[in-house]
């Protein structure tokens, strides 16, 4: 077949840019030839197999210069290249799958803040077993929080407001092995009233947390009080930090 093409008609074929086949030309992956007449570019059936070639190639994430030498590698090399580039790809799989993990987790303290909206005052269980001490400059901890904020954990006595603690929640597997002296709080089996609360980003942080006691306090007498954080948001124009919080009820 001797049909030829000129760049418009290949660029609208494969949806590229003609400045795209330009660059490609200029690199010596394509090598048009030039018509005699007008010295417009020409574009033969081969160089619509290269071209085809070189899409296929990015469309696997090769850089450009490494489709440029892919013709002068043996099987081998090949080979150790599309290897190395699967590799790259789970990795970047692992991580993708990361981050969507953490994304439906910020997404769930949302819905968490919803429901305690629709539903405040309900009994449940704690959902953690232990909590430890907390301090911003334990880079380990630190990086716990990073990845899962809500681990962060405030720890008071509902007879003692002000006598607050912070931590982070840890699994039970692990919190075997830490001295019970090294623990802020253990989950005893008792239950909870479940409840949100909110504090303000300003001065003084002033939060809601003593109406929520006096509320549960008209039933029940209560003991323990863990504050779980959800996320930093703005409510009718004020920013809070929204907290699940969990409040002891002895029985």
């Amino acid at each position: 077949m001797n049909k030829v093409f000129n760049i418009g008609e290949i660029a609208d074929f494969f949806d590229l840019p003609a400045s795209t086949l330009r660059y490609w030309e200029e690199k010596g992956i394509i090598t048009p030839t030039k018509s005699p007449e007008n010295h417009y570019r020409e574009y033969t059936v081969s160089d619509l197999m290269t071209i085809s070639d070189i899409i296929f190639y990015k469309n696997l994430g090769i850089p450009l210069k490494q489709i440029l030498e892919m013709e002068k590698t043996t099987p081998y090399e090949h080979q150790l290249l599309l290897k190395s580039k699967v590799k790259d790809l789970e990795l970047q799989q692992k991580e993708l799958e990361l981050r969507i993990k953490k994304l439906h987790c910020r997404l769930n303290a949302i819905d968490t803040l919803k429901e305690l909206q629709m539903h405040p005052f309900t009994e449940a269980h704690i959902d953690t077993d232990c909590i430890v001490p907390f301090d911003l400059l334990e880079i380990d901890k630190l990086r716990q929080y990073i990845e899962n904020p809500y681990l962060y954990s405030r720890v008071q006595h509902s007879d003692n407001l002000e006598n607050e603690q912070r931590g982070l929640t840890i699994p039970l597997d692990l919190a075997d092995h830490i001295p019970a002296h090294h623990k802020l709080w253990e989950n005893n089996q008792h239950k909870f009233v479940v409840c949100l609360m909110k504090e303000q980003v300003c001065e003084g942080f002033p939060n809601n947390l003593s109406e929520l006691l006096a509320h549960v306090r008209q039933k029940y007498k209560t003991g323990y009080i863990i504050s779980r954080f959800l996320l930093c948001a703005r409510e009718d124009g004020v920013l809070y930090d929204f907290y699940k919080t969990f409040i002891e009820i002895i029985l």
